[in-house]
């Protein structure tokens, strides 16, 4: 898991990326701390963490895992 801060809101999350299509998130604190959440519908992800996500992989900060299948 690689720390990775919304540009937007400052909010920390734990990410893993097992795959371009798939990520994993594990909130450090509760997800409420989200400014957006509230406006999103259940299951919605907050575009600005999504952005900062791509961001940290396009960066090299966050490395998408491979599978040895």
């Amino acid at each position: 898991m690689h720390r990775v801060t919304c540009s937007r809101c400052g909010t920390a999350v734990q990410v893993s990326k097992n795959s371009a299509a798939q990520t994993s998130i594990q909130w450090d604190v509760d997800s409420s701390a989200c400014p957006l959440r509230a406006e999103l519908s259940v299951g919605d992800s907050c575009p600005a963490l999504s952005d900062s996500i791509r961001d940290a992989v396009l960066a090299g900060e966050l490395e998408v895992q491979t599978s040895d299948l």
